[in-house]
């Protein structure tokens, strides 16, 4: 204690000592309460983040089960629901539409594995699958399944065979819809929809497989519906002890299970009869964090031992530089009388954070100077201003010639965007390019004049001109090196040499990007040079596209836009959208003087509204052939001996061709070069009968005379000739128009010639 007291006479010694007591006091008194709150802030934010989990978990689960017993019962209740589980023999003809209708939703919602519907008589009248699994022979087994599950909607979780034997067993929750139970003798046929419990855990669980938390959602019998792990789909997991404490309604406990302790939150899910569960090793890892703070704390404390003797022992040495500095503060000249070596560090901080604060200042002057010039360049204004500025800044130099380039760049699918990330650094890349290749040329400036837009002025500093060429040659080399980094598209233009010195720079920008956005809209990546700002095109270009129209002539129509659309490609984007908004109109005129102004007609407002919505050349391309079309329905209604001439031709060609099964509406329109939808119109006023009844007639007579007249061949053989693939299909069809099937068809017709008598009907 002598020793000690003798250490901490001075007030430095005595204030240090005091100082660094207190601080490592506080410091271990508030590190036990912070520990103690982050503890208990961390088990709060678990179950919180936990329990936000389960009900997103639940939600989603829900919602899906919800939809598909929605869709099972409007399927149930449709006229066609009702016709599949109420008719004997179903005619699949007469439901087509619902089938199709019925195989869109499946194949566009992914975990929905098939729909079926089962008759009063319990057989399968319908089995409509998805392309998410195959599971094999489920027209009989499902029937079995549902006898054996007894009540009339009871949905059950169950492991069904797949087709291929080298995969696992297709987990399946089957839900189905009947007003009475398949074991009741008033059943009246019932829908079942099938879901894929692989492909509905995929869309609510990630795939990435934690060891330490998972969520299992279970069904009222303990089978396992969802796992968060993609695994035990489909099992029974009743026996398990903690399976049990949930379905008995245990929302919290803790329970030993393969060597940890495990934590459960459960609850019931929204979806009647299934349950939410969460399990992980919370509870270890919570003694885990209390065995961590125990140690550390002990270390703490012992640091804090060893501290306070070090700077005891220590303390006259760290302040003898500290007394120093306050006698030169006191002398006022701290800077010519410090030691050589002394505070060498504390100086070159300050030194350092004042060229920091410097830097960062003009950074913040450059970049106002930047937007400044970038705001008026997109506007238009304050064009002297510009001028000054860039001329101050040197982006521009007296009178000597200049290029302008506007680069913009998009992802290569246009349906993707970039992440600020990956937009900042495509930025950063792209400029640097640029730059870099427009160096060669004299001094080069890039600014970012919107998004995925930037325009590169260049300069040469001994007043020479360069050709257009070589700069078009190096921004191309440039723009291969960047499609190469990174699966971007990119458009370009590059001026001709401007010698304004700056004074027409802010109206030649805006003519560049205008034309930018044209050259975008077409799909036009060439890199060009924009020589002029004039460029019309001739009123010849009308006259070509409307003659072909009235000639009917839509290939030559096509070629027409094409080649217009390539004048128009240097174009700025108003003056585009004004040249096809004329030409829009005349295609609109030519069809109102076939009608004498039939009908009601878009306005040019209208017309200008929607190539305003065009995204593309292609978009653009399918719009101007949708006004051919249109056009081209009003033409052909002044023209009855034409429709007559081409009517004849559609029946002549059925004729010929009925043994193709591709034979339909859309083939005889492609023929003909109309729309499906308006030789089905015209066909059915010619004939008095529709096009697909008409097929069928020319099919039906085809077949009952090979069925007469050549005995030797089977029905099967029958079918392909007259342009059935399928012979079930066939023997339906022939049916439904002659009321018996083609094999007792050609056995009435054998007894009808030895006896004298008639075939009858079924």
């Amino acid at each position: 204690m002598k020793w000690l007291r003798e250490k901490t006479k001075t007030l430095f010694s005595k204030t240090l000592l005091g100082m660094l007591s207190i601080s490592l006091t506080v410091l271990i008194v508030v590190a036990a309460v912070l520990f103690a709150w982050f503890r208990t802030q961390m088990v709060e934010g678990y179950y919180e983040l936990t329990r936000a989990t389960m009900g997103n978990t639940d939600a989603v689960f829900s919602r899906s089960i919800t939809d598909a017993r929605n869709l099972l019962s409007e399927w149930y209740a449709s006229p066609d629901g009702v016709s599949l589980r109420l008719e004997e023999d179903t005619d699949f003809t007469n439901h087509m539409s619902f089938i199709n209708k019925v195989h869109s939703i499946l194949n566009g919602t992914a975990y929905l594995q098939s729909a079926c519907f089962i008759n009063y008589q319990k057989e399968m009248a319908l089995n409509v699958g998805s392309n998410v699994s195959f599971p094999e022979n489920l027209d009989h087994i499902l029937i079995e399944k549902m006898i054996q599950i007894g009540g009339q909607n009871n949905a059950c979780v169950w492991n069904v065979q797949s087709r291929h034997s080298d995969q696992e067993a297709i987990p399946l929750l089957t839900i189905p819809m009947a007003e009475t139970a398949i074991t009741d003798p008033r059943f009246s046929g019932m829908a079942v929809i099938n879901i894929d419990l692989r492909q509905m855990n995929k869309s609510l669980f990630s795939n990435t497989h934690e060891e330490q938390f998972r969520i299992v959602i279970l069904n009222k019998d303990g089978v396992v519906v969802g796992n968060s792990n993609l695994e035990n789909l489909g099992e029974d997991w009743s026996d398990r002890e903690w399976v049990r404490r949930v379905l008995a309604h245990e929302e919290q406990f803790e329970l030993k299970e393969d060597g940890k302790r495990w934590e459960f939150l459960s609850f019931p899910a929204q979806q009647n009869g299934y349950y939410i569960v969460a399990q992980s090793d919370y509870v270890t890892q919570i003694v885990n964090i209390n065995y961590v703070f125990y140690i550390v704390f002990a270390v703490i404390i012992v640091a804090a031992v060893t501290i306070i003797l070090m700077m005891m022992l220590v303390s006259r040495r760290i302040f003898r530089p500290f007394n120093r500095m306050v006698g030169n503060l006191k002398e006022s000249q701290i800077a010519e009388e410090m030691e050589p070596g002394a505070d060498e560090d504390e100086i070159a901080f300050l030194e350092h954070f004042y060229q920091g604060i410097s830097t960062h200042i003009e950074t913040l002057n450059e970049k106002k100077e930047n937007d400044f010039i970038v705001k008026n360049l997109l506007l238009g204004n304050q064009r002297k201003e510009i001028q000054d500025l860039m001329q101050q800044k040197g982006i521009l130099s007296g009178n000597r010639p200049y290029y302008m380039a506007v680069v913009f760049m998009e992802s290569a699918d246009r349906a993707d965007s970039f992440s600020m990330q990956e937009y900042d650094m495509l930025r950063n890349m792209a400029g640097s390019v640029f730059t870099t290749a427009l160096e060669q040329f004299g001094h080069c400036t890039g600014l970012e004049v919107g998004l995925r837009r930037m325009l590169f002025i260049v300069y040469r500093e001994d007043g020479e001109e360069q050709a257009e060429q070589l700069i078009v040659e190096a921004v191309g080399r440039a723009k291969a090196s960047i499609q190469k980094l990174s699966q971007i598209r990119t458009y370009i233009m590059v001026s001709q040499a401007l010698q304004d010195g700056g004074s027409d720079c802010v109206r030649y920008f805006g003519w560049i990007n205008d034309c930018l956005k044209t050259r975008h809209l077409l799909g036009c990546e060439e890199t060009v040079v924009l020589a002029g700002m004039e460029n019309e095109i001739p009123q010849d270009w009308d006259d070509v596209i409307i003659g072909c129209l009235k000639q009917r002539d839509k290939e030559g129509y096509m070629e027409a836009v094409h080649n217009l659309l390539e004048a128009c490609e240097m174009m700025p984007y108003g003056q585009f959208v004004s040249r096809l908004e004329q030409t829009g109109a005349a295609i609109l005129k030519a069809g109102r003087m076939s009608r004498n102004a039939e009908g009601k007609e878009n306005g040019r407002g209208s017309l200008r509204e929607r190539i305003a919505a065009l995204t593309g050349r292609e978009e653009l391309l399918l719009w101007l052939e949708s006004l051919y079309d249109e056009a081209a329905i009003q033409i052909s209604k002044i023209s009855s001996h034409s429709t007559a001439a081409m009517m004849e031709e559609a029946v002549d060609y059925i004729r010929n061709n009925y043994d193709d099964s591709n034979l339909n509406v859309n083939l005889l329109a492609d023929k003909l070069n109309i729309s499906a939808a308006y030789f089905g119109k015209l066909f059915t006023e010619f004939t008095g009968s529709r096009t697909l009844d008409y097929i069928l007639k020319v099919r039906m007579e085809k077949a009952r005379d090979l069925l007469l007249s050549e005995a030797d061949k089977d029905i099967s053989q029958i079918a392909d000739a007259v342009g059935y693939n399928n012979s079930t299909y066939f023997t339906t069809a022939f049916k439904k128009f002659y009321g018996v099937t083609p094999s007792r068809f050609r056995d009435y017709h054998a007894v009808s010639e030895l006896e004298g008598g008639s075939v009858p009907r079924e």
